[in-house]
Formats: structure tokens, C-alpha cells, sequence
């Protein structure tokens, strides 16, 4: 039978329905999971809930010795059980117990499971524990016929969980579900928070992101933003948060870096995020910034990559290299605006330090971030405005002569094409604009000419959709120049599905 979602998960519909899923398959033996995730994404919450709902046993693990991370699972698996199973001296022990005894529980509806939460903190010491499951999965598997049991592995340090599973690991293959758990979606986040001004929503999901965690730690939502005194209360909303010295989120990138075992050296990578979020997209511009040779930093640009720190977004058209952006809006922001401020906001004169910040915070934060939520329209909203035929969505670099290249912010292909294929349809051509700046007719001309450019140079563009998304009010002859076809015009609102 089906697990209704818990009232108190909100959205992760699909993430429960396939866990749910997971956790009620009657098939025989050992079965193993892996849910990974960035911290405050709300994994352990949704494994909690799951636990709750199918009698399960949930243990999180803590940054403790050998001995006081067995200790601690003993205690775990006895609050789950309702009895005490004794203390156990290695994890084969422990692992072959707690097989045992869940197994053998007669009054289970659902196979037994077993959450093994922050899995990374119990490899630090006890590398062997992978090897341990592995042999729990020989001696259980499906083709064993004992009876049902499910383990869920979950981790925040998101380059060890996914290594768990690649080609030389012990759990290579034992596996039947990777989930990866992500923030929430723009409106989703919208919704969470509670907002329903368009404005206040794209501002807090410029710093913070789609991250669960950050709402228990902060409370509300700021006012709405869309006058002047909005702008006081936007304020006031991180004054009392990401620019409050004594507040957790003041130094979250600390808390974020920290997740991963393998750096030490923090003020690097640090220095690599700084030069991300200012701009430098390739590792030699990167390494002119933070003063290293591009290829000693291969190895901190690999271990961030592998942690979900940094993304390589590639050129959707064109064979480039790829561009690298900051992953986290969060760290973005603290590298713009706060680490150039630190003293003045741990001396509590935060004010000055944001208004020195305001054109940074336009041009570096809400710039790159409204073209971003440009694009997941694209992809996930554009058949609300008749954009059926939509594929893959990213950027690309268009030469001209004329103009020394486009940045194009949004391309779409339709949906059987492939990337850099010359033989590619491009479905939608956009341009996002977060500025206060008025469009105009102008940047439907701009539009009209990539459009042009694109198919002089052999792609087939030309019934592709002009698009044109901005955060302020439309000018007369841009307004005439969506009545007349000849762009898509989208508004924030719009973009929010609140217009």
C-alpha cells in the first residue's frame, strides 16, 4: 500500500513517492539506498518522517570516535526496537545485530528499514564500513531469499556520498536507489516562505536560494519589497540574519566547506569562491585572482566541483570551455557583499557597507541570479505561454562581427535535439534584464539580430521564440511590439505565475 506524504513535508512529492516506494517493495532481502544532499536541503527531515511512517529506525551520526559512534547506533537501534540489543565493538557486529533483529520482527507491515543519516561522518573512522555493507548485501541480497530489509544511506558531503557507488567501491552495484535531494524550485521556495509578493520572493531567493534549512533559522520572510519601505524591510531581514555577526548564517560558508573532509585549507578555497562570484569563469582567470597557476588549481577546482560548490555550466551551442559559476546564492552573496564589509558589519555599522554594496549586489547578485530563473522558467513553466517544444535550456556565445559577440543569457533547443549539434532547432532565444532600466523595442531588435546571426551561421532558428524577461515595467513600443508577435514578453510576475 501507498504512504501518504506526512502533512508537515512540504512539496517533495516525488522524492517521497520514490522512498515510499522503496521502503514497501515486498521483494525478498537485502535492499540499499543512498540519499545525498547539500546541508539545510532537508534530507534528514524527509528520512525522519519516513522512518516515522513504516516503524523504521533512524540513527544520526555525529562527528565522535569509533567507540562513540557504536555506542551511539546501539542506542539508536534500541530506541527504534523498544529494547536493548547490547553495545558492539566493530561494525560487522553492529550491522549483522541489527539485521538480525529487524528481520525478525513479526509485527511489521512494511520490509524493516534502517537510516544510517550522516553515513560520511562514520567513514572518517571507520573506512571499513562500506566494505561491512557490502558484505551484509552478499549474505542478504534479493537472491538469497532472507527476508526483506532496507538500509538508507544518507550524507551531506556530497563528494563522498557520490563515490559511494562509483566503479571501484565496495558498494558498487548493491544499490537500487541514488537520490539526490536539491533545493527547492523558485515558486516552490515562494511558497515556502510564504510570499506572495513577486519582488520579496526573487530578492530572498537571490540571497538564500531554495534551501529548507535557512526559514527554522531565520523565521519569516521580509516584508514586501516593491516601495520604499519594503526596501527598509528587506533590510531590517538581513540585518538580523546573514548580516548579523552573532547569527549562524554569518558565516554559513564556513559551515558549507566544513561538510567536506578533504579541505583543510580553507582560505583557498575561499578565495576561489570570491573569484567565481566577482566573475572569473575559467581556471586562468580564477587563478589570476587568487594568485596560483591555472593547473595548480585543478585539484581544489575538481574537490569543489565534486562537493557541489562550483558548477561547469558548458556553452549550449558552441564547443568552448565551460563556464564556472558559484553553486550556492548564499555564497555568492557572502563573497559580494559580505566579506568586503566583514568589519564594518561585526562593528554593527552594517548600513553603510550595504548601501557601498547596492550597484554590486544589482549588477553581480540579481543580474546572474534573474537570468538563472529565466532559464527554469524556460524549462519548467514555458508551456504556461505556449512553449511546448522545449528540450535542454542554457547560454551561449554568438560572434558578430558587428558587435564583438552576444552574451545570450537564455537558448532553448527543442526537445530531440542535442547540445553543440549543428543540426540543432533552437525553440527559444531570451533575454533576461533585472535592472530598473525600462525595456524597450531596442532589445527586441538585439534579439531579432542573434536571431539572425544564428541562422547565417547554420542553426535552425528562425521560428525560434524571441523572449524578453525584466524585473521592471515595459516601455510603450516594447508593450506594442508583444501585441504585434514579435516577442514574449515576461514579467516578474509572470515569471512567478502570480500576474
Amino acid at each position: 500500500m501507498p504512504i501518504p506524504k506526512p502533512a508537515a513535508v512540504f512539496d517533495r512529492t516525488h522524492e517521497w513517492d520514490e522512498l515510499a516506494r522503496f521502503c514497501v517493495d515486498p521483494a525478498p532481502g537485502l535492499r540499499i539506498g543512498v540519499v545525498r544532499g547539500r546541508r539545510r536541503h532537508g534530507k534528514s527531515f524527509l528520512l525522519g518522517h519516513l522512518c516515522r511512517a513504516v516503524d523504521g529506525v533512524y540513527t544520526l551520526a555525529l562527528q565522535q570516535s569509533r567507540a562513540m559512534a557504536l555506542d551511539r547506533f546501539a542506542d539508536s537501534l534500541a530506541r527504534g526496537l523498544g529494547f536493548r540489543v547490547g553495545r558492539f565493538t566493530s561494525w560487522v557486529e553492529a550491522m549483522d545485530t541489527a539485521a538480525d533483529v529487524l528481520t525478525s520482527r513479526r509485527d511489521a507491515t512494511t520490509p524493516p528499514l534502517l537510516v544510517l543519516d550522516e553515513f560520511p561522518y562514520l567513514v572518517a573512522h571507520s573506512p571499513e564500513l562500506p566494505s561491512v555493507l557490502q558484505a551484509l548485501y552478499d549474505q542478504r541480497g534479493p537472491s538469497s531469499g532472507r527476508p526483506p530489509l532496507r538500509i538508507v544511506l544518507c550524507g551531506s558531503a556530497i563528494s563522498t556520498m557520490s563515490t559511494l557507488l562509483a566503479g571501484d567501491q565496495a558498494l558498487r552495484g548493491r544499490a537500487v536507489l541514488d537520490m539526490r535531494i536539491g533545493p527547492f524550485g523558485f515558486r516552490d521556495a515562494a511558497e515556502y516562505w510564504g510570499v506572495s509578493d513577486p519582488d520579496t520572493a526573487f530578492l530572498v531567493d537571490a540571497v538564500l536560494g531554495g534551501a529548507a534549512g535557512y526559514r527554522d533559522v531565520i523565521g519569516d520572510a521580509p516584508e514586501s519589497v516593491s516601495g520604499e519601505r519594503g526596501e527598509e524591510g528587506f533590510y531590517r531581514w538581513l540585518s538580523r540574519s546573514v548580516f548579523n555577526p552573532s547569527h549562524i548564517l554569518f558565516t554559513e560558508p564556513e559551515y558549507l566547506l566544513a561538510e567536506d573532509p578533504r579541505i583543510s585549507d580553507r582560505a583557498t578555497y575561499h578565495a576561489i569562491w570570491e573569484a567565481v562570484a566577482s566573475g572569473a569563469a575559467t581556471p586562468t582567470q580564477i587563478g589570476g585572482l587568487v594568485g596560483m597557476d591555472a593547473r595548480s588549481l585543478t585539484y581544489h577546482l575538481n574537490i569543489m566541483k565534486a562537493a557541489a560548490f562550483i558548477r561547469y555550466d558548458q556553452d549550449l551551442l558552441l564547443q568552448r570551455k565551460p563556464v564556472i559559476t558559484v553553486a550556492d546564492p548564499i555564497v555568492r552573496f557572502h563573497d559580494l557583499i559580505v566579506r568586503p564589509n566583514l568589519v564594518d558589519f561585526e562593528m554593527r555599522e552594517g548600513r553603510a557597507a550595504w548601501e557601498r554594496s547596492r550597484e554590486t549586489f544589482s549588477s553581480k547578485v540579481l543580474g546572474p541570479h534573474f537570468e538563472d530563473l529565466a532559464r527554469q522558467w524556460t524549462l519548467r513553466y514555458g508551456r504556461e505561454r505556449g512553449l511546448d517544444d522545449i528540450g535542454q535550456v542554457g547560454t551561449t556565445a554568438i560572434p558578430c562581427r558587428e558587435h564583438r559577440g552576444h552574451e545570450v543569457d537564455v537558448v532553448a533547443l527543442s526537445r530531440t535535439s542535442r547540445p553543440r549539434d549543428k543540426g540543432a532547432r533552437i525553440t527559444v532565444i531570451g533575454e533576461a534584464k533585472a535592472t530598473d532600466k525600462h525595456g524597450t523595442a531596442a532589445d527586441v531588435r538585439r534579439l531579432e539580430h542573434i536571431r539572425e546571426l544564428l541562422c547565417t551561421q547554420g542553426w535552425d532558428a528562425g521560428d525560434s521564440v524571441l523572449a524578453l524577461f525584466t524585473r521592471s515595467e515595459p516601455a510603450p513600443d516594447l508593450v506594442e511590439a508583444e501585441r504585434a508577435g514579435r516577442v514574449l514578453l515576461m514579467a516578474l510576475w509572470d515569471v512567478y505565475g502570480t500576474g
